[in-house]
């Protein structure tokens, strides 16, 4: 049974979910700049990029190294594409989120960063003009993002703000490109920019997962700087959400969700990368339980998907790969399940006009939440991340893929940490998981479902560009079943 002893704390009135008018007024206005900074759809303007992607990743199945290289490759030229402001913002299209698109766009930044960041570590070449290029438009970013004079500034870190995610991002791209930026900026370009990192000590947060973005800017500053403000108290409250067996629960009241790999062990993972005296039994032996059982979940065509966030798909692996670098060595099972989720799907069209798509394969405003915006979903990078960061060591594209459990054998797993069970059909392929708890036990039938947007919502979410999405998290509707075959995510045939 799920450990029931999690302090309880009272969830803050946030006010960008209660909007007023005044709300709607400023989003309008962010939506007429915004559209105005936008380039042209990258479907337009170069129709070949999604064509090869597609093709690449149709003709076979094997995950080899030029592929990966490709779809990196795509998202590099997707962000000089959209990008503006000297490379703080980048304006996606897609559906927005509750916070507007100034918010929106400064997302479009921060969550490439990291992959331009880790490129660098990648790419041994020094004068490579992709090197050359990420290396200044980095340079550029981080300098303009933290500059409150300048246009592409990324305002102050106030409470409960989106930027508080953002800032993590930002920081770890600035750690991992350390040795090629950072050292060369002068004395007060730093404390230019760790003046405006160390506003995050200051801020308040949601009682859940946002703990670890606090955390991991704390770290970078006191790898950077030496300065240590590390709030060992929201370290501790991430680990009292631990229940076992690798798994968290999001906040006292939370769910377990399948981004417990992308949203929990992916920031640990860099906690540890940062500083290896911290902590690390813990931090590694939990990523290496939660990866035990968590491999069971992946079907060939497919992934028992939990929680919400589904459109962040791709990052499902995330735990995978990072546990792998831990440990030194690829798993080659670990290794098939990220190559047949990204071949899936990506053939599925889930990747278009330089973006992954706002919903399971096409946009579906459905599975979107309304804190997600259109660059909300590039957290699905991470996995490539991780591999841009570390795949030689590793020796990741030379080891050879293992078969995955439903292709080997029926099973009958249980998780009891969390009550989930999983249950794998070789001869169907197909994998079920079934939480043996009903969170929820008085929700009325009727609500648990995937409701639709109206269509004067959607009016109001265009004119504003402010989302007015409901929030579609099927384990808060009472549905405790999920099925790799994705019937419950397979948009409305009307």
């Amino acid at each position: 049974m799920p450990k029931p002893n999690i302090r309880f704390t009272e969830r803050p009135h946030l006010a960008h979910e209660h909007p007023m008018l005044n709300d709607y007024l400023r989003a309008f206005k962010e939506r007429l700049q915004r559209s105005y900074k936008r380039s042209k759809h990258l479907g337009k303007s170069d129709p070949l990029l999604d064509q090869a992607l597609q093709q690449a990743f149709t003709q076979n199945e094997t995950f080899s190294q030029e592929k990966f290289e490709l779809l990196v490759n795509y998202f590099i030229h997707s962000f000089f594409h959209y990008a503006n402001d000297d490379f703080t913002r980048v304006d996606y299209y897609g559906y927005p989120s509750e916070q507007g698109m100034v918010s929106d766009s400064i997302e479009g930044a921060a969550r490439n960063y990291p992959l331009l960041a880790a490129y660098l570590h990648y790419q041994t070449n020094t004068r490579h003009p992709i090197f050359i290029q990420i290396k200044e438009t980095l340079s550029q970013g981080f300098l303009n993002a933290t500059n409150p004079t300048h246009d592409g500034y990324w305002g102050k870190l106030t409470d409960f703000k989106q930027t508080i995610c953002e800032s993590a991002d930002f920081a770890l791209s600035l750690w991992l490109s350390k040795h090629h930026i950072w050292v060369n900026y002068s004395p007060s370009q730093q404390q230019q920019i760790l003046t405006w990192l160390r506003q995050i000590n200051q801020v308040q947060t949601v009682d859940n997962n946002w703990h670890l973005f606090i955390l991991l800017v704390q770290f970078v500053i006191k790898d950077l700087s030496g300065i240590d403000e590390i709030c060992l108290e929201r370290y501790q409250r991430i680990k009292e959400f631990y229940v076992g067996e690798g798994w968290f629960r999001d906040g006292e009241k939370g769910n377990f969700d399948y981004y417990n790999s992308w949203g929990f062990h992916y920031g640990l993972f860099w906690l540890d990368q940062i500083n290896p005296n911290f902590d690390r039994t813990f931090i590694q032996q939990s990523a290496i339980e939660f990866s035990e059982k968590f491999h069971y979940l992946f079907a060939t065509q497919g992934f028992s998907f939990f929680g919400r966030s589904i459109p962040y798909r791709f990052a499902a692996p995330t735990a995978l790969i990072s546990t792998m670098i831990q440990q030194g060595h690829t798993d080659g099972r670990g290794k098939r399940i990220l190559s047949t989720l990204t071949h899936f799907l990506i053939q599925q069209q889930a990747i278009k006009k330089g973006n992954v798509t706002q919903g399971l394969f096409q946009a579906d405003r459905r599975l979107l939440d309304p804190y997600s915006g259109a660059a909300s979903g590039l957290w699905s990078l991470r996995p490539f991340i991780l591999l841009l960061y570390a795949s030689q060591q590793i020796d990741f594209w030379q080891a050879k893929e293992l078969p995955l459990a439903i292709e080997q054998q029926d099973y009958d797993i249980s998780i009891p940490a969390i009550n989930l069970r999983i249950i794998g059909t070789k001869a169907t392929q197909e994998i079920i998981a079934i939480f043996q708890h009903q969170q929820y036990p008085d929700l009325p039938f009727a609500q648990a479902s995937l409701h639709d947007q109206p269509f004067y919502q959607r009016w109001i979410e265009w004119l504003c560009g402010r989302s007015t999405r409901a929030k579609n998290n099927l384990l808060r509707k009472g549905v405790t079943a999920y099925s790799s075959k994705l019937s419950l995510y397979l948009p409305n045939k009307k």
